[in-house]
């Protein structure tokens, strides 16, 4: 196949490895390592992957079940909650529209409810949707939503009740089951990469404690 298309290389690599390559490019970085946790997150799981001088350390690799997915029906449960008028057979397409245009992560969530209840006008977004039915559109108020969605990742509980372990911990058990010599690279700060589809809800990520 490779002589029929005249193919003149190929590099197969993993994608977390890639990752950290691309991360050279997107953001400040004192020096251009291959060293690093890799938070590799999609729609139904989200992989944390240490990575040592370009080397997945495999048997240090744990998964969560909280995912883009959940961030979506977590969304939805809440718009339902407040019984905004979105039309039923639309909830799960308008909570996935919520997360990927308004959704953040912040950094103290008591701090953040604060923030919304003295300036409102601020921080409380609207969306316009159109009813597929009627074809007339609907608006709703969006506010906590904003940054209650991508908080699963931190507190599950308000999600899943079988998994209660945030994903700091799980970063902080993943480099804990490394080898000691590479276990002081990975801790540091701008060594942990978030690899996400877009509209995770990912902006303003705080550091990790």
């Amino acid at each position: 196949m490779f002589e029929s298309f005249n193919v003149p290389g190929l590099y197969i690599a993993v994608q977390a490895v890639l990752a950290l390559a691309a991360s050279w490019t997107s953001r400040q970085v004192g020096e251009r390592t291959l060293t690093g946790i890799v938070i590799d997150s999609g729609d139904g799981v989200t992989h944390v992957i240490p990575v040592a001088e370009g080397y997945v350390i495999g048997s240090c690799i744990k998964h969560i079940p909280i995912a883009g997915r959940d961030i979506t029906y977590f969304i939805q449960q809440l718009l339902r909650e407040r019984e905004v008028g979105i039309p039923p057979e639309q909830s799960l397409e308008t909570a996935k529209a919520i997360k990927e245009k308004y959704c953040y992560i912040c950094p103290d969530i008591v701090k953040e409810f604060a923030k919304y209840d003295v300036d409102p006008r601020k921080w409380i977004k609207q969306y316009t949707g159109i009813n597929a039915i009627n074809q007339k559109k609907f608006v709703i108020d969006v506010g906590y939503e904003r940054f209650l969605g991508p908080e699963i990742f931190f507190h599950p509980e308000f999600a899943n009740p079988d998994f209660m372990e945030s994903i700091s911990d799980v970063v902080d058990e993943v480099i804990q089951n490394c080898p000691i010599d590479v276990r002081r690279p990975l801790y540091k700060k701008e060594s942990i990469l978030l690899s996400y589809p877009r509209g995770h809800g990912f902006h303003h990520l705080p550091p990790f404690h």
